[in-house]
């Protein structure tokens, strides 16, 4: 399987705390090119970037990104914290078709959209109609610029409500970025929500996180733990989704107190390295023979 890093796991060094996140005191230079270099150093197939780390379109050093992100494959991760908005407003949508923009620029061929945020979930059922012409414009933008959009549930909509959005705007050029702790975070089955949009799967966001119970704050949601750990059935969700999407290491909450975000990155992709290795290789690799 494809593996990547999304530039979320950063967030704290990227200098966004999430309530009840300690301030680990150091920054990367930038959300760019230094998540870039971490990747490569991580020995990954791909990175995607969340915009809201990076400049806006019109300062952002495109021939320094795509220079330093090959051969990796890039996708650029577009609408924290609250994307369109549920298609309230106008202006979210203008920003979304500049960045398609880029992500054509830069080589992408897939980009990471979100409808809405974890603080509008209460209007989501209400507003989901909203959401349909925005889409459509959106994903006939991006058919133009050679894009692939991938719609996350971003603790905003159910997988059903996912589903819904992708049948009524009937376009290829718009499927789905599955996000474990999220569909987890909105009262899914994860395993489920899984299945149910499988055939549209882009790319994954992989995170393992603590049971919901005692989380006070909905927008901070249960904190990420290492792989294996937790309670999402990681193994049962990349069984039943295709293999070749890119599977994006995301960590989100991450708690109070001393944490390092890079040890729980490389254990992620030691994890997920290991689930991908054939059992005779590993049997090898025990006898001393590779």
């Amino acid at each position: 399987m494809p593996i990547g890093l999304d530039s979320y796991s950063f967030h704290r060094l990227l200098g966004e705390l999430r309530p009840g996140e300690e301030d680990p005191g150091t920054r990367l230079a930038d959300g760019g090119v230094a998540v870039i270099t971490e990747a490569r150093s991580l020995g990954v197939d791909g990175v995607s970037l969340e915009t809201c780390f990076l400049e806006p379109p019109g300062r952002l050093d495109v021939e320094a990104l795509r220079g330093a992100a090959r051969p990796l494959e890039l996708v650029l991760a577009w609408g924290a914290p609250n994307g369109l908005e549920l298609g309230s407003r106008e202006a979210p949508l203008r920003d979304l078709l500049a960045w398609i923009g880029v992500a054509s620029d830069l080589g992408c061929t897939t980009m990471r959209i979100v409808a809405a945020g974890p603080v509008l979930r209460a209007r989501a059922a209400a507003e989901l109609p909203n959401l349909v012409a925005p889409l459509k414009r959106a994903a006939a933008h991006a058919r133009a610029a050679g894009l692939e959009l991938a719609l996350e549930n971003h603790g905003d909509l159910t997988a059903a409500q996912v589903a819904e959005l992708i049948e009524r705007v009937e376009d290829d050029a718009l499927g789905v970025c599955f996000d474990t702790a999220n569909a987890l975070r909105v009262g899914d089955d994860v395993l489920e929500a899984a299945r149910l949009l499988a055939n549209d799967v882009r790319m994954v966001h992989l995170k393992d996180c603590e049971p919901l119970d005692g989380v006070a704050d909905p927008v901070a949601g249960p904190r990420s733990v290492p792989f294996g750990e937790g309670v999402v059935p990681l193994r049962g969700v990349l069984e039943v989704l295709p293999p070749h999407v890119l599977i994006c290491v995301e960590l989100g909450q991450l708690g109070p107190g001393h944490v390092d975000e890079r040890a729980l990155v490389r254990q992620a992709l030691d994890w997920l390295r290991e689930l991908d290795t054939p059992a005779a290789e590993n049997v090898e690799r025990a006898a001393g023979l590779t």
